[in-house]
C-alpha cells in the first residue's frame, strides 16, 4: 500500500499544479481507512511541502544570481564607458542601469570592444 501511495503522491507533485495538490492530498488522506496508513500519508504530505520549499529556495537563488549578473554587467559597462570616454551623459547611464536584458547588455559590452565613439554603441538610441 505504501508504494502505491508514494507513487500517487509523486504524481500529484509532478503532474498537478500547487493549488490542486493540497486538495488532492486531503482526498488521499480521507480515503485511507487505518490510522497507521493515514499517518504515512500525512508524512508524505510533509515531505511534499519540504520539496516545494526547496524548489522555492532554488528558484530564489537562481533569480538572485540573474540579478547579480545583470547588475555586474551594468556596472562594468558604465565603468568602461567612463574610462574610455570620460564624461558619460546621465541619460546613457540611466538607460544602462534600467536595462535588465542580459543579451542587450552583452551586445553593448561587445560593441564597446571596437567602438571609437559613444554613439557607435547605440545606447543613445534607447534614450
Amino acid at each position: 500500500m505504501g508504494e502505491l501511495l508514494s507513487y500517487i503522491r509523486a504524481m500529484l507533485y509532478h503532474e498537478r499544479s500547487e493549488s490542486e495538490q493540497n486538495r488532492l492530498q486531503e482526498v488521499m488522506e480521507n480515503s485511507v481507512q487505518d490510522e497507521a496508513t493515514r499517518q504515512e500519508v500525512r508524512k508524505m504530505r510533509k515531505t511534499g511541502a519540504e520539496a516545494l520549499m526547496e524548489r522555492g529556495r532554488t528558484e530564489g537563488r537562481t533569480e538572485g544570481r540573474t540579478e547579480a549578473m545583470i547588475q555586474t554587467r551594468q556596472q562594468t559597462l558604465v565603468r568602461q564607458l567612463r574610462k574610455r570616454f570620460g564624461s558619460v551623459p546621465s541619460d546613457v547611464v540611466r538607460v544602462v542601469e534600467a536595462t535588465d536584458d542580459v543579451d542587450q547588455l552583452d551586445n553593448w559590452l561587445d560593441r564597446f570592444a571596437t567602438a571609437q565613439t559613444l554613439e557607435e554603441l547605440g545606447i543613445g538610441d534607447q534614450v
